[in-house]
Protein backbone atom coordinates (compact mmCIF):
# COMPACT_ATOMS: atom_id res chain seq x y z
CA UNK A 1 0.00 0.00 0.00
CA UNK A 2 2.97 2.23 0.96
CA UNK A 3 4.50 1.81 -2.82
CA UNK A 4 0.88 2.65 -4.00
CA UNK A 5 0.99 5.68 -2.05
CA UNK A 6 4.56 6.60 -3.68
CA UNK A 7 3.94 6.15 -6.56
CA UNK A 8 0.59 8.38 -6.60
CA UNK A 9 2.86 11.15 -5.33
CA UNK A 10 5.33 10.70 -7.43
CA UNK A 11 2.79 10.89 -10.56
CA UNK A 12 1.53 13.97 -9.18
CA UNK A 13 5.18 15.43 -8.70
CA UNK A 14 6.16 14.86 -12.56
CA UNK A 15 7.73 11.75 -11.32
CA UNK A 16 7.17 9.71 -14.60
CA UNK A 17 9.69 6.47 -13.55
CA UNK A 18 11.24 5.61 -10.48
CA UNK A 19 14.57 6.11 -11.50
CA UNK A 20 14.23 9.74 -11.94
CA UNK A 21 14.28 10.34 -8.97
CA UNK A 22 16.85 7.96 -7.73
CA UNK A 23 20.67 8.90 -7.62
CA UNK A 24 22.84 6.92 -9.45
CA UNK A 25 25.83 8.35 -6.87
CA UNK A 26 25.02 8.25 -3.41
CA UNK A 27 24.91 12.02 -2.53
CA UNK A 28 28.17 13.66 -1.11
CA UNK A 29 29.15 16.66 1.29
CA UNK A 30 30.84 18.25 -1.88
CA UNK A 31 27.21 17.85 -3.77
CA UNK A 32 26.27 20.41 -1.79
CA UNK A 33 28.37 23.06 -3.17
CA UNK A 34 28.17 21.73 -7.14
CA UNK A 35 24.20 21.69 -6.68
CA UNK A 36 23.64 25.06 -5.05
CA UNK A 37 20.00 25.77 -6.06
CA UNK A 38 21.72 28.44 -8.19
CA UNK A 39 21.74 30.12 -11.69
CA UNK A 40 25.19 30.97 -13.03
CA UNK A 41 25.33 33.15 -16.44
CA UNK A 42 28.68 31.82 -17.74
CA UNK A 43 27.86 30.50 -21.36
CA UNK A 44 31.23 29.73 -22.61
CA UNK A 45 32.98 28.00 -19.86
CA UNK A 46 35.90 26.74 -21.81
CA UNK A 47 37.17 30.34 -21.28
CA UNK A 48 37.08 30.40 -17.39
CA UNK A 49 40.00 29.40 -15.69
CA UNK A 50 40.35 28.43 -12.43
CA UNK A 51 38.54 25.93 -9.95
CA UNK A 52 35.16 26.75 -11.83
CA UNK A 53 36.47 24.24 -14.65
CA UNK A 54 36.74 21.52 -12.65
CA UNK A 55 33.72 22.29 -10.53
CA UNK A 56 31.81 22.06 -13.84
CA UNK A 57 33.18 18.88 -14.31
CA UNK A 58 32.78 17.35 -11.70
CA UNK A 59 29.11 18.95 -11.78
CA UNK A 60 28.74 17.04 -15.20
CA UNK A 61 30.03 13.57 -13.73
CA UNK A 62 28.35 13.60 -10.33
CA UNK A 63 24.80 14.69 -11.75
CA UNK A 64 21.63 12.02 -12.13
CA UNK A 65 19.96 14.18 -14.54
CA UNK A 66 21.22 16.43 -17.41
CA UNK A 67 18.92 18.44 -18.84
CA UNK A 68 17.77 21.11 -21.27
CA UNK A 69 14.90 22.95 -19.64
CA UNK A 70 12.67 25.91 -19.94
CA UNK A 71 11.18 27.67 -17.02
CA UNK A 72 7.29 27.51 -17.31
CA UNK A 73 6.67 29.22 -14.20
CA UNK A 74 8.20 30.68 -11.19
CA UNK A 75 6.43 31.61 -8.19
CA UNK A 76 7.68 32.40 -4.31
CA UNK A 77 6.04 30.22 -1.60
CA UNK A 78 6.19 30.96 1.94
CA UNK A 79 6.47 27.22 4.02
CA UNK A 80 7.61 26.54 7.83
CA UNK A 81 11.38 27.30 6.67
CA UNK A 82 10.60 30.73 4.96
CA UNK A 83 10.59 32.00 1.39
CA UNK A 84 11.17 30.10 -1.23
CA UNK A 85 10.92 30.37 -5.27
CA UNK A 86 9.57 27.13 -6.84
CA UNK A 87 10.34 27.06 -10.46
CA UNK A 88 8.69 24.65 -12.96
CA UNK A 89 10.48 23.54 -15.90
CA UNK A 90 9.26 21.66 -18.98
CA UNK A 91 12.35 19.51 -20.18
CA UNK A 92 13.05 19.84 -23.92
CA UNK A 93 16.00 17.55 -24.31
CA UNK A 94 17.48 15.31 -21.85
CA UNK A 95 21.40 14.80 -22.32
CA UNK A 96 22.03 12.65 -19.28
CA UNK A 97 19.76 10.45 -17.18
CA UNK A 98 16.39 10.15 -16.93
CA UNK A 99 13.25 12.48 -15.67
CA UNK A 100 9.94 13.64 -16.48
CA UNK A 101 8.92 16.32 -18.84
CA UNK A 102 8.31 18.32 -16.03
CA UNK A 103 10.99 19.12 -13.12
CA UNK A 104 9.61 21.32 -9.70
CA UNK A 105 12.76 23.19 -8.49
CA UNK A 106 12.89 24.76 -5.50
CA UNK A 107 15.41 27.78 -3.92
CA UNK A 108 14.43 28.72 -0.38
CA UNK A 109 15.76 32.20 1.02
CA UNK A 110 18.70 30.16 3.43
CA UNK A 111 20.60 29.15 0.92
CA UNK A 112 23.23 30.57 -1.39
CA UNK A 113 21.32 29.98 -4.93
CA UNK A 114 18.24 32.20 -3.74
CA UNK A 115 19.64 35.39 -4.59
CA UNK A 116 20.85 34.09 -7.94
CA UNK A 117 16.93 33.44 -9.04
CA UNK A 118 15.85 36.48 -7.56
CA UNK A 119 18.06 38.81 -9.59
CA UNK A 120 17.48 36.70 -12.61
CA UNK A 121 13.84 36.00 -12.77
CA UNK A 122 13.29 37.54 -16.13
CA UNK A 123 16.33 36.00 -17.62
CA UNK A 124 14.79 32.35 -16.40
CA UNK A 125 11.38 33.33 -17.64
CA UNK A 126 13.04 33.96 -20.94
CA UNK A 127 16.15 31.73 -21.54
CA UNK A 128 16.59 27.61 -21.58
CA UNK A 129 18.75 26.74 -19.28
CA UNK A 130 20.91 23.17 -18.95
CA UNK A 131 19.63 21.86 -15.52
CA UNK A 132 22.12 19.76 -13.41
CA UNK A 133 20.19 17.85 -10.88
CA UNK A 134 21.08 15.90 -8.03
CA UNK A 135 18.66 13.23 -6.13
CA UNK A 136 19.12 14.18 -2.23
CA UNK A 137 17.32 11.78 0.39
CA UNK A 138 15.79 14.41 3.30
CA UNK A 139 14.56 13.13 6.06
CA UNK A 140 12.15 15.47 6.42
CA UNK A 141 10.55 14.28 2.98
CA UNK A 142 9.25 11.37 1.78
CA UNK A 143 10.87 11.30 -1.32
CA UNK A 144 14.38 12.38 -2.83
CA UNK A 145 14.92 16.21 -2.85
CA UNK A 146 16.23 17.71 -6.58
CA UNK A 147 18.96 19.65 -5.85
CA UNK A 148 20.31 21.84 -8.71
CA UNK A 149 22.17 24.28 -10.90
CA UNK A 150 21.34 26.14 -14.36
CA UNK A 151 23.78 26.67 -16.92
CA UNK A 152 22.70 28.43 -19.90
CA UNK A 153 21.79 27.08 -22.64
CA UNK A 154 24.74 27.85 -24.91
CA UNK A 155 26.83 25.58 -27.90
CA UNK A 156 29.75 26.32 -25.61
CA UNK A 157 27.81 24.48 -22.30
CA UNK A 158 26.58 22.05 -24.52
CA UNK A 159 30.17 20.86 -25.94
CA UNK A 160 31.48 21.17 -22.67
CA UNK A 161 28.87 18.37 -20.83
CA UNK A 162 28.91 16.10 -24.16
CA UNK A 163 33.22 15.93 -23.83
CA UNK A 164 32.49 15.43 -20.08
CA UNK A 165 30.49 12.47 -21.12
CA UNK A 166 31.88 10.88 -23.60
CA UNK A 167 33.76 7.78 -23.06
CA UNK A 168 38.08 8.21 -23.13
CA UNK A 169 39.14 6.84 -26.48
CA UNK A 170 42.16 4.54 -25.31
CA UNK A 171 45.35 6.54 -23.71
CA UNK A 172 44.04 9.64 -21.98
CA UNK A 173 47.57 10.76 -22.73
CA UNK A 174 46.01 11.63 -26.50
CA UNK A 175 42.98 12.66 -25.23
CA UNK A 176 42.66 16.86 -26.68
CA UNK A 177 39.78 19.71 -26.26
CA UNK A 178 39.41 21.69 -29.11
CA UNK A 179 38.50 25.28 -27.51
CA UNK A 180 37.42 26.52 -30.80
CA UNK A 181 38.81 29.17 -33.02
Amino acid sequence: MRVLAMGAVCALLGCATGSSTVSTVEFAAEDRFLFDNAVDLVDKPAIVESEWRGEFERRVIRADIIAVIKIESLSSDEDRRGSSYRLTARVIDRLKGHSARELILRAHDDQPGFQSVRVNEDRLLRDPFVAFIKWENDAEAELPVPRWHLSPDSPAVRDKVAFFLSPPSGDDRTRVEVLGP
